[in-house]
């Protein structure tokens, strides 16, 4: 048996039964964990992506492996090769980063925990579903009853859908009227009532200058680690811009509000003005997922006024 099938029927037998205890439809079942197989294998329900990280002048001589890890999976999930959706590591650009691959309707519906996701797996270079958040998705539930939050650069919203389904109200801002459409769509496949949720088609850094008065007790930040959307007045550089972000997050949070301010910037340092001016937990590792073995997926800030 070669050592990747090996090591994708180990994680399955594992992961399968831990996920369907947690009904997670959607999980990582590898991570780059052999260092000559450099991929990333998520399931997403029935369909399976095989995230390609091979560098091309790195393993340019390795299509062997690559095969075999093909093969693999086939063998392992018992499905076929055109089963198997391969997405290949690009450069990112203004014009790719959140832009639509083709113009097909590839809409499936999978559970996580009381939720149920709508996800794309073919029409955008992402899902609809970013795994790495499922722990802050799945605690945001557990202590948002009666609460308002707030999500910036909210995506599709699916911290929010958790939030809701605790008895959250939410506001949603994201610049993309596709991925605001596509919240509200994730409202209604949980038969949320859509009367005590916004849903805004902004700028963040316009949204918070311009709502100084409307006070919330929780906020997720988790913005993008560059932007330059043609429809953001600057450049968004995450470490750069920290200090905007979440002291303007801070001036809008009632007295006993929290802020989490997460991103996927590697090498990420928090600025030590925003230490120092707030009560701030690195609460990084216990919002990375058990199927992650990547325990620098995100960082993850628990951020209180004094």
């Amino acid at each position: 048996m070669s050592e990747i099938k090996n090591k994708l029927l180990k994680n399955y037998k594992h992961k399968k039964k831990w996920a369907k205890k947690n009904n997670f439809e959607c999980y990582r079942l590898y991570d780059k964990e052999i260092p000559q197989y450099p991929y990333l294998i998520d399931i997403y329900g029935k369909e399976v992506i095989l995230y390609d990280r091979r560098i091309d002048k790195i393993d340019s001589d390795k299509e062997e492996l690559y095969l075999e890890t093909i093969c693999a999976i086939c063998e392992v999930l018992n499905i076929d090769q055109d089963s198997i959706i391969i997405k290949k590591r690009i450069i990112q650009t203004k014009e790719n980063k959140y832009t639509k691959l083709d113009k097909s309707k590839n809409k499936l519906v999978v559970a996580e925990g009381r939720a149920k996701s709508i996800i794309n797996l073919h029409d955008y270079i992402d899902t609809g579903l970013f795994l790495d958040h499922r722990p802050m998705r799945m605690y945001l539930n557990t202590i948002s009853k009666d609460k308002k939050l707030l999500n910036l650069f909210c995506y599709t919203s699916m911290v929010s859908v958790h939030a809701a389904l605790g008895g959250a109200s939410t506001t949603n801002v994201d610049l993309s009227n596709t991925y605001l459409e596509w919240s509200k769509e994730n409202f209604q496949v949980n038969e949320i009532n859509l009367e005590n949720h916004h849903f805004i088609n902004a700028d963040v850094f316009k949204y918070l200058e311009q709502n100084k008065m409307n006070k919330f007790d929780i906020i997720f930040l988790d913005p993008p680690t560059f932007s330059n959307s043609k429809k953001m007045t600057d450049i968004l550089d995450i470490q750069r811009d920290q200090n905007i972000l979440v002291s303007s997050c801070m001036n809008i949070l009632n007295e006993n509000g929290v802020l989490y301010f997460s991103n996927n910037k590697r090498g990420f340092s928090l600025n030590e003005i925003i230490s120092q001016t707030y009560n701030v937990k690195d609460i990084s590792l216990k919002t990375i997922p058990e199927d992650f073995k990547d325990k620098k997926i995100h960082v993850c800030f628990e951020i209180r006024n004094k």
